[in-house]
Formats: C-alpha cells, structure tokens, sequence
C-alpha cells in the first residue's frame, strides 16, 4: 500500500504562507501576551515571528463536508523591550493554536483561519475526534453509540420497535445504491464502496476474464458469491458495512484525494493471509470501525435485548425453564431469523450483550460446529471458553507445562473441541467407532472439561480481522485473534482432582473385578482374599462387618 499523507502534511503543505502570515500579524500585535521565559527581556513591547513547525492538529468533525481543526505550532519568535533607554533582544520558544476551518469536497476549500491564541494543552473532548489521516476516532465501546446516531438520521424507527432493518431502504436515504458482481476471481473480495465517478475491473464468469466497469459516486459493489467473513455475516452485514464507510469515511477519502486523484474506493477484503501488525494503518482502522459497528446497527442495543427477552419468555414455555440448551438454541436461530442476520451473528450480539449461555450453541471449532452444550452460569466469566482447537491444544500443550502434565495424566481425551474427563459417565462410542460426549456431560461441561482462558495471541491475524473484538470469544469464527491458555486455577483443579478420583475409583474397581473372576475353591477363601488384598487386620474386620471376632481367625 502507497504511504498515505496526514492532513498535518498537506496543511503544511498547501497553507504554509496563510497561517505564517496570520500567526505573525497575532504575535506582532499581542507582544505582551507571549510567556516570556529570557532574563534579559522579560516584559516584550516588540515581537516578530522568524519561524514556527507545526507539532500536531486536534481535528474535529463537522456535519457535512466541513472539519473543524486546531493547528498547535511552535514558533520561534524574537522578543524586545526598553529596559532604561536600553534596546534589549532575545529569542524565544512559543506555542500557539491557530484554530482553522475547512470543506474537504474534491480536495481541501474554503480554508479560513479563525482565531490565534496561546496555546493551552486543556484536555480535549474524545467526542467528534479525527486522527490525523481523517480518520474518527472511535474506541469500541462507543460502537454501539455511533450505531444509534446512524439509525437515528437513517432509520429512526427501528429504534423504538424491534425490526429487522430494511436495508434497502436505509441505502435509499443515504443517497446510495448497490450493484450485485463478481469483483475478483477468487472471490478476495466481498464488496466496495465507490467515493467517486470511475472505472473498475469485474470478473466476467462466463468469458473467465476482467472486463471495465463504469461506476458512479455512491455505488455500494457487492460480491454475491462472498459473505461477510465467509462465515459470520450475510448480505445485509456487507451491504451496512459498506453504509458504515460512507457514513464515517468519506472525509479520509477526500484527503487522500488531494495528492492521488485515483484513490476513489474502499475494498473489503477476504484475507486470511493477513499478517500481525502492531502499528494499524488508517485501512485498518477504518475496517475495524466498519466490522464493529455494522452488526450493531442491524441489531441495535436496546431493541436487540427486548427482542431477546421476548424469545427466551417464549420457549422457556415451549421447553421449560431449565432446558436451557434448548431455549437458548432456538433464541438463537429465532434472533437471527428476525433481524435477518446468521446465527453466529446472533449469538455474537447476545454474548457482547451478556447473555452467556449460548456460549455453548453454534459453537465453530475446526473448521465445523460442534454439538451445543451448556454449563453453570456462574462458571464461566469473560474471556473464557470450554471449547479449543486441536491446533491450538498442541501449541498449547507444547508451550504451557501445567497444561501437558494435566495431559499426560491420560485423565482427559480430546472429543468435540472438549478436553474432557476419560470416563463413561462422560463420553461414550458410538456405532460407527467415533467417540462423543455422553448427554449428561453436554449438560454439564462445568463438570467435565477444562476451562481455558482466552488471550491476546501477537502472532495471529489482525484484531480487525473479525468485528467481533470486544467480545473476545474465539470460537464463532476461525479466524480470531485470541487463543484459549490452560491456567490450573480452581476449576481446573477441582475438575482435575475429579478425574484422579474417577480413575482411582476405576483401577479399585478394575482390581476388584480381577480377583473376583479368579478361581477360587469356597466362599471363605474368596472373602479372606479380599480381607487380605484391602490390608484389614481382626479389629478393623470387627469394624466394618459389625461381625464378631469368631467369625474371623489369624
């Protein structure tokens, strides 16, 4: 990717002489409100600017194509005063805001200076910030926020009544339009907006090559053979996640077209073989906001939760209220039906919004969905999971001692994307030689696997990969960017100490077993054999037997 300018360097650029000539008209006029710091003058009648660098811009958004921005500069100024009839000089560090003003509407106009002031560093307001790429600044907990003030100009009603949201309809009033093609081969790319009149390259099936594409400004272009995420979204997903890049971007879209004029799209990308970064380029950051805010906006906050509370009244009659798989099973599949999302989009907006219990249902792990299962409410906190892959399970028990020591016990057996405890009372053959969990265990995974903490993984891909970031659950997708990480906590333990119990218990009754199937001439030598094998003497025998000592010689 090309490097892309800041608006700090095509300000600098383009308004060099404007805010020179403004900041030294200021400073020749305000010499005794500069601060000072030289002993030899120390109350200026006469100030002259020779220089100034721009340290950085706070920018703020505005409605429409205008942004609102603060230029804080540090200037070399020369200083004088009369110090009896003496003319005394010296250079001075000064920092100052020049707040400006400007349209930002095939390129940068109307640029006006507004005031120039000495700079104060007060703190600034997180609302309506721009990074210096044009870019919001927007922090995940506000996704929701920006969800409601996006419904609220576009789709007002689906905010006082749960609906899915007409997403045709929402288009229309922004002014857009969407185009069903094929963009690339092979399918690496799942939509594009367009932020003006050009030229693109569609694959043509039938002929098998690329042929030109005249689109217009506002032209939503979307693969219908590619969802969004390939597994997480549908049409409706990429349709808004693309409303979202209009809605948010089009003012970083500008600025990049004041010095490259063909930079006139955003293309939404299936990339599975995105590297980590750790420094995010203003793409990145823009794909972030469009994951995380677009499954909000189909499924708004507070309506999303009524909808919910509606459904899981509705089969706690169907199933009653302590089938919980069940009842949140078909939350789930009804949820999505409603809003006309996937199921994983669903459960995904049911876990941020803190309904844990379908954690267990629609769960993804390699590359298939597992059978459901559920598990005390109050065993699973946040960034935590039952379920793990097999790839990550060798990485996992390569990397992490306590984690193999617990395996090579032979207490657990990997079954379902579960480590689960190797017994009968929890897994079970079937027919056709695979193993699965047993139905009671599916019920109680709390009691038999263990649990593994997600973590922040710097060698996967890209948080922005997924949209999900604040969820911080691994399972809805394969790509994601946290790994289960064994921790022999209390469940863990306690889980642990039952499968050295259960296994203890086996091998006595494996034991016990034995030497009852061997031959043995009477009863009483069948009897004294087990007497001997336990390790009893008289009194204990007494004991236990409530028998008297006859009954019993040494």
């Amino acid at each position: 990717m090309a490097s892309v300018s800041s608006f700090r360097d095509v300000i600098a650029n383009m308004y060099y002489n404007e805010l020179f000539d403004e900041l030294s008209e200021y400073i020749e006029d305000n010499p005794d409100k500069l601060e000072s710091n030289s002993y030899r003058v120390q109350s200026p009648d006469e100030a002259a600017l020779s220089d100034f660098d721009i340290i950085t811009l706070d920018i703020t958004d505005s409605p429409g194509n205008s942004i609102l921005f603060d230029v804080i500069v540090s200037a070399e100024v020369e200083i004088a005063e009369t110090v009896r009839r003496n003319r005394e000089t010296d250079g001075i560090e000064q920092w100052f805001r020049i707040s400006c003003r400007a349209d930002l509407d095939d390129g940068i106009q109307n640029f006006q200076i507004k005031s120039v002031s000495i700079y104060n560093k007060y703190r600034e307001s997180k609302l309506g910030r721009l990074s210096e790429y044009l870019v919001p600044i927007i922090e995940k907990e506000q996704f929701d926020n920006v969800a409601t003030e996006f419904l609220n100009e576009f789709c007002p009603e689906a905010l006082s009544t749960p609906m899915p949201i007409p997403v045709d309809e929402v288009v229309k009033r922004m002014g857009l339009k969407v185009e069903e093609i094929q963009l690339t081969k092979h399918f690496t790319i799942f939509g594009q907006i367009v932020f003006g009149d050009c030229t693109i390259e569609y694959y043509d099936r039938n002929e098998r090559t690329y042929k030109p594409l005249e689109v217009s400004r506002g032209t939503i272009l979307v693969d219908p053979n590619v969802y969004f995420m390939r597994n997480v979204g549908c049409m409706n997903n990429t349709i808004i996640h693309e409303c979202v890049h209009w809605y948010k971007h089009r003012k970083y879209h500008e600025l990049v077209k004041t010095y490259n004029s063909d930079a006139l799209l955003i293309s939404c990308r299936v990339n599975e073989t995105t590297k980590y970064k750790q420094q995010w380029t203003p793409e990145d950051w823009m794909e972030w906001h469009a994951n995380g805010i677009a499954p909000r906006i189909l499924m708004p906050r507070s309506m999303t939760i009524k909808k919910i509370e509606e459904l899981i009244k509705k089969n706690e009659l169907l199933f009653g209220t302590y089938d919980r798989l069940n009842i949140m099973e078909n939350v789930v599949y009804e949820l999505a039906d409603f809003f006309q999302v996937s199921r994983i989009a669903a459960k995904i907006r049911m876990l941020d919004l803190g309904y844990k219990e379908v954690e267990g249902v629609y769960t993804y792990v390699d590359d298939h969905f597992i059978s459901n299962y559920s598990f005390k409410a109050d065993s699973l906190h946040k960034n935590q999971t039952y379920s793990i892959s097999l790839s990550d399970s060798f990485f996992e028990y390569y990397a992490n001692p306590e984690f193999a020591k617990i395996i090579d016990s032979g207490n657990f057996i990997y079954v379902d994307g579960h480590y689960i405890i190797n017994d009968s009372k929890y897994i079970k053959r079937l027919e056709n030689g695979s193993i699965d969990l047993t139905d009671y265990a599916k019920l109680h995974v709390d009691e038999c696997c263990l649990l593994f903490d997600l973590k922040l993984n710097k060698a996967s891909k890209m948080d922005i990969v997924v949209y999900l970031d604040s969820i911080m659950f691994r399972k809805a997708t394969p790509d994601y960017n946290r790994v289960p990480t064994f921790n022999p906590d209390k469940h863990n333990m306690e889980v642990f100490n039952r499968s050295e119990e259960l296994k203890k218990f086996h091998e006595e009754f494996v034991e016990e077993g034995q030497h009852l199937s061997r031959t043995t001439q009477t009863f009483s030598q069948a009897v004294y054999g087990h007497i001997k094998r336990k390790g009893y003497n008289k009194v204990v025998f007494i004991e236990k037997t409530l028998l008297s000592g006859k009954h019993m010689t040494e």
